[in-house]
């Protein structure tokens, strides 16, 4: 049995996208493993699964490199709307698409691609492993936004892998590095749970805008968030009851067929 795939990416997270359809029926998300191994599988972040749904346009399951599940993934949005776009199902300009945390509305800009996020939820400030201060966001999955001019902390692989696992975050959490550069531009990377440092993270670059907002840092209502991997747009005008909207691109870098058979990946 050979599964077809298309390897994605955004800002450089990069994911393998599947259709539903198209996976063995006993096939779940440690499939994600060998399939995201940089070595001996395609390489990816993850693996993001397109479904159908009742409620949108489509789905989208979001399958971790280490075979965990995550709520959402802004990135991996962005780049099911560009494979709906490719592959005819997306004639418009706009849409929703069912994801772990609600229907979310995207729509076309030009080359690149709108997301409504949802609404934020802020955690409050948290200091945790004696000395590293932060803010809790959710964005429907945990984010832990630490920055540069709270702490003086060594290099974020020196401590991102713990923080993910402390007892603080009872299902682990994203960690973002940020420096400010000005009021509207911010450095960010990125410890992913589940998968490790990212090139980028759509869902972090949320939380980074919404801790910066509530922080003081700034006040302007769109950010550039820059990753390693590229600039996200995030605007959010500090509202509790305003969704966060994330702008970015997303594009197709090759697609194949992976030899699998559901008794080695179920």
């Amino acid at each position: 049995m050979s599964t077809p795939f298309w390897k994605m990416e955004g800002c450089a997270n990069d994911f393998v996208v599947v259709y539903a359809r198209d996976l063995p029926a006993e096939a779940g998300p440690s499939w994600a493993i060998p399939v995201c191994d940089r070595r001996l599988g395609v390489g990816g972040d993850g693996v993001l699964v397109v479904g159908e749904s009742d409620q949108a346009l489509a789905s989208m399951s979001v399958w971790n490199a280490d075979g965990s599940i995550a709520e959402m993934c802004g990135n991996g949005l962005r780049c099911v709307v560009r494979r709906l776009v490719e592959d005819g199902v997306l004639c418009g300009d706009s849409a929703e698409v069912a994801t772990g945390v609600g229907v979310l509305p995207v729509r076309l800009v030009g080359d690149e691609i709108a997301v409504d996020m949802g609404l934020p939820a802020p955690g409050g400030a948290l200091t945790v492993a004696g000395d590293i201060r932060g803010m809790q966001v959710s964005m429907g999955n945990p984010h832990f936004v630490v920055f540069a001019d709270d702490n003086d902390l060594p290099d974020l692989l020196d401590w991102g892998p713990a923080v993910e696992v402390l007892p603080d975050f009872p299902q682990r959490t994203n960690v973002e590095w940020v420096q400010q550069e000005d009021a509207e531009r911010f450095t960010v990377r990125v410890w992913e749970r589940g998968v490790g440092e990212t090139q980028a993270c759509g869902t972090g670059a949320c939380a980074v805008a919404v801790a910066a907002r509530l922080s003081g840092r700034t006040k302007r209502d769109a950010l550039d968030v820059v990753l390693p991997g590229g600039t996200l747009r995030v605007h959010w005008r500090g509202e509790a009851d305003e969704a966060v909207t994330m702008v970015g691109p997303a594009r197709t870098v090759f697609r194949g067929t992976w030899p699998t058979s559901a008794e080695e990946n179920a």
